[in-house]
């Protein structure tokens, strides 16, 4: 294979991020505006983070899932360090926090010989339990101007994580490809026996890059941080998906050996720029992630595939004996085939739409739309949009703080005429308060009130009140006596947390009445009704459970 096809297999993901990006032109004119394009490269730095360090193990032939979890661990370590002791002492120790996380993968998977997935999928369990226990499910305030710089900052007018992220690619990308580890870390992964005994030690590869992994998941949780103006113990839940996402795009191969550092950047890049599109596009919530999942499933068969598609394309006779196709012309084929097919599809979307561009516009970011209250919420606001003439875009963002940043970062590209906002918590929804305030977009908040930033109005109660009538209500079904368990939403959330202290704070005017059991059930009526059968049976006799992630606040028992 000649020079330009060689870089070529390493740079298949431009290909696919070029086909998005045609698309996404065509459908929308606001997907090319220089804010947008910058937005995207700024969602995309904290998961290509993750990625740069996730190639390293792939490259090993070794997966780490325990990356989210790391970032929230080093992420809280650093907060709470740093209000005590300043922004050096914090930095290091979120540093050291994420090498020492990173350490312990590699020390498990070398000297127990655990296979890499089951032993960073317990460790994502014990860093996640401990950035929840160290906080007690609080999140903790960053005040320093230069550890919010990270995030919040720029630097020639751009925003300081893309610089970040594009300085941490280049040193990653000069380690792998010039450097005696960079070469260890490809025959390892490539023939670990072999390596071996040609005198590399392969133990050593292999926690180095646990190590790196995890230093680069504690730089994406300084980030984040700093992107939300706090740290929060759940932050980075569900990020480690993403980031093995943007890895095998961008051409890593989980059989080991081969990788590159800015295919992995480009799969980050790709997987914002999707994210991007679909809100930009009103695409539905409900089907966000499918389209999301079908993009990643052809961007992979593209890569693993593209000479047998050559070959359909060039109607070459099945069986017969053919030459493998030059990569100079085989990529670009399938690129213009496989963009014109999507920008038909957008097009025709975009025409549905534009009936209704001149119209008033809001967009409603919703904490989740998996829970029956939320949903009727979304529908009834989407009927009265519908009768009023308001074309009303709604993201869903899943209970997670980054996601909705994300999205209302992208809705105020679209400079809607109110941002309505159900906040994931109130100190995210602080923050995305404050970019609208700059972008001069109206919010509107409910059922939680943003810790920050100006509103026109809020629609909603008091959730310490709420707990405390919860408390009231079951004292008074109960009879004033007997025990009680108390089950709770999704912890280190805000309104869990502020309904669990207005619960004990009601508690203490019904003396007759014990708090027997204290567990969590993530707001989901399915795990609430395992937990609370669970409590039965190491706690009798109980009277009655509260149960806040439900319908019903609380329910007398037996029934």
């Amino acid at each position: 294979m000649n020079r330009f096809a060689a870089v070529a297999d390493q740079l298949r993901a431009v290909w696919m991020l070029a086909i998005v990006a045609i698309a996404l032109v065509i459908a929308t004119p606001l997907f090319q505006q220089p804010t947008n394009l910058l937005n995207i490269l700024v969602t995309a730095a904290v998961v290509t983070l993750l990625a740069i360090g996730q190639t390293y193990v792939i490259i090993l032939a070794e997966i780490d899932l325990s990356v989210g979890a790391v970032l929230g661990f080093s992420a809280m370590s650093s907060a709470m360090v740093m209000a005590e002791h300043g922004f050096v002492a914090g930095f290091l120790v979120g540093l050291g926090v994420g090498a020492g996380a990173g350490l312990v993968n590699g020390l498990l998977v070398t000297k127990t010989r655990m296979p890499s997935f089951i032993a960073t999928l317990a460790t994502m369990s014990i860093f996640a339990g401990l950035a929840l226990q160290l906080s007690q499910g609080n999140p903790v305030g960053v005040t320093s101007n230069a550890f919010l710089g990270m995030g919040q900052g720029k630097f020639l007018g751009i925003a300081n994580p893309i610089w970040i992220m594009l300085l941490v690619a280049a040193v990653a990308g000069y380690v792998l490809a010039r450097t005696k580890f960079g070469r260890e870390l490809y025959a390892t992964g490539d023939n670990v026996e072999a390596s071996r005994l040609s005198g590399i030690s392969t133990d050593r590869v292999k926690i180095l890059a646990f190590t790196i992994s995890g230093v680069l998941a504690a730089i994406a949780g300084f980030i984040l941080t700093a992107r939300l103006g706090t740290a929060q113990p759940t932050a980075g839940t569900g990020l480690e998906l993403a980031a093995i996402a943007a890895v095998i795009i961008g051409g890593t191969s989980l059989a080991g050996g081969r990788g590159a550092i800015i295919g992995t950047v480009i799969g980050g890049i790709l997987l914002a720029t999707i994210d991007n599109g679909l809100n930009l596009l009103n695409v539905s919530p409900f089907l966000q992630n499918v389209v999301k999942g079908l993009v990643i499933l052809i961007a992979v068969y593209l890569d693993r595939n593209s000479g047998m598609l050559a070959r359909i394309f060039k109607g070459t006779p099945v069986g017969k004996a053919t030459k493998r196709p030059n990569g100079k012309f085989v990529l670009p084929a399938i690129a213009v085939i496989v963009a014109i097919a999507v920008i038909a599809v957008v097009t025709v979307v975009n025409r549905g739409n534009s009936a209704v561009a001149e119209a008033k516009s809001a967009t409603l970011v919703i904490s989740t739309l998996n829970n029956p209250f939320f949903v009727s919420v979304a529908d009834g606001s989407k009927a009265q949009a519908e009768a009023d003439g308001i074309a009303l875009d709604v993201q869903n963002a899943n209970n997670d703080d980054t996601a909705a940043l994300n999205q209302a970062t992208t809705a105020l590209v679209k400079k809607p005429d109110v941002l309505i906002l159900d906040p994931t918590s109130s100190e995210s929804g602080g923050s995305i308060v404050q970019q609208a305030n700059s972008a001069d977009v109206p919010v509107v908040a409910f059922d939680r009130m943003p810790d920050k930033g100006e509103l026109r109005a809020f629609i909603g109660y008091d959730a310490v009140e709420a707990g405390k009538n919860g408390a009231k209500a079951l004292c008074e079904a109960v009879g004033g006596k007997g025990n009680v368990a108390e089950v709770q939403g999704i912890l280190g959330t805000s309104v869990a947390r502020d309904r669990s202290n207005g619960f004990r704070e009601g508690m203490k005017e019904c003396p007759g009445v014990k708090i027997v059991a204290t567990q969590t059930a993530n707001f989901d009526r399915g795990k609430s009704l395992d937990v609370t059968n669970n409590i039965l049976q190491a706690t009798r006799p109980l009277t009655a459970s509260m149960r806040p992630t439900t319908k019903w606040p609380w329910a007398r028992w037996p029934p």
